[in-house]
């Protein structure tokens, strides 16, 4: 089986194709996988396998100069793409969504390859919505998004597949390995590429919560565009010597330190509920307000509707440190947002997918 993925924008795409990849190279050592990324996307940073680049830029919303070079490096990215498949010789190609996608699944669909799109969020991506007629097999998180698609034939909800790790760490083994001895662990995660006013707010949780507390251990992810600007403010706070603070712009092994927080701090993409929702944590939820179709918001108002997670919008971030202090002390109140959370999980993903993938080849 060869399998050729495709991407990019954010985290929330790259990590269900880096999670199948895992899976269709534990099912055999003889499946060959591929990606293509972006020039300077984040896929080079998380993606650890064979690896091929195009140079293709995102779609603004207004019509513009930009929007006839949007175009012309979409069409010379297809035609690198047929150069792409030609040498790989994929029998699917697995696209997750991003303007990455697009002259993928073109070029693939062009040549006769099988081709499979997944929808992680509610309402399908731009780009997912636009290869709907391109694609062989659609597979979506929610139930919902089915209703966005118009043949339906080749819909089907699979839930969102996880990266290897989310499925076997337990909090005690997580923390045993990670060194952490502190009774309460929060993990904050400010986005693949960072949001300054996640990453404000918590250097007020650090110094009007977090500091004064030996017993709090704080895991901090401040996302690539932010790590320098939240680096320097730390260094003249003096917080960087802090013993309970550890703060990076992306954490590799984010299922290990995940399994061993009590409470998570994050943006509410699908990707992100779905790894909560399989470790059953006490979530935080923060939306961006600056997504297409604003399903970060209708994610988590979702699970706060449900009492499953708390959300909190950008203009309440004052109410975080009291919100989070509340979940860290009142145990009971805890253990019912994890216990709730966890119903939104959609079992053996990975396994179906794969499935999915096979019938397909």
């Amino acid at each position: 089986m060869r399998v050729l993925f495709c991407g990019g924008g954010t985290a929330g795409h790259v990590n269900p194709a880096i999670a199948m990849a895992q899976t269709v190279m534990r099912n055999s050592s003889e499946n060959k996988i591929a990606y293509v990324a972006t020039e300077n996307g984040i896929e080079n940073e998380l993606v650890d396998f064979k690896k091929y680049h195009i140079d293709v830029i995102g779609l603004k919303k207004r019509l513009s100069f930009g929007t006839i070079k949007f175009l012309k490096k979409q069409m010379m990215a297809v035609e690198k793409c047929k150069e792409i498949i030609k040498e790989f010789r994929p029998d699917v190609v697995f696209g997750t969504g991003g303007y990455a996608t697009y002259p993928v699944i073109i070029a693939a669909r062009k040549m006769g390859v099988k081709t499979i799109l997944h929808e992680s969020n509610v309402i399908p991506g731009k780009a997912i919505k636009a290869l709907e007629k391109k694609a062989d097999k659609i597979l979506v998180n929610f139930e919902e998004s089915k209703s966005y698609f118009k043949d339906k034939s080749k819909i089907v909800r699979t839930g969102n597949p996880l990266r290897r790790g989310f499925e076997i760490y337990k909090k005690e083994k997580a923390r045993k390995e990670l060194g952490i001895t502190a009774k309460n662990v929060i993990l904050c995660i400010s986005g693949s590429l960072g949001a300054k006013r996640i990453n404000d707010a918590a250097i007020e949780m650090i110094d009007n919560l977090v500091k004064h507390q030996n017993e709090t251990y704080f895991v901090w992810s401040t996302g690539k565009n932010e790590y320098s600007r939240v680096k320097d403010i730390l260094e003249n706070k003096g917080f960087n010597r802090l013993k309970n603070v550890v703060v990076s712009d992306y954490f590799q092994n984010i299922p290990q330190i995940m399994a061993a927080a009590d409470v998570v701090i994050s943006r509410a993409g699908a990707m992100t509920i779905s790894e909560l929702a399989s470790m059953s944590k006490a979530a935080i939820l923060i939306p961006s307000p600056n997504v297409t179709n604003n399903h970060q918001f209708l994610n988590a108002k979702a699970l706060d509707d449900s009492l499953s997670a708390i959300m909190i919008t950008e203009d309440r971030l004052y109410t975080l440190i009291d919100m989070t202090r509340e979940l860290l002390t009142n145990e009971e109140k805890r253990k019912k947002y994890e216990q709730n959370i966890s119903e939104y999980s959609l079992k053996n993903a990975n396994r179906t997918i794969f499935g999915i993938i096979e019938s397909i080849i």
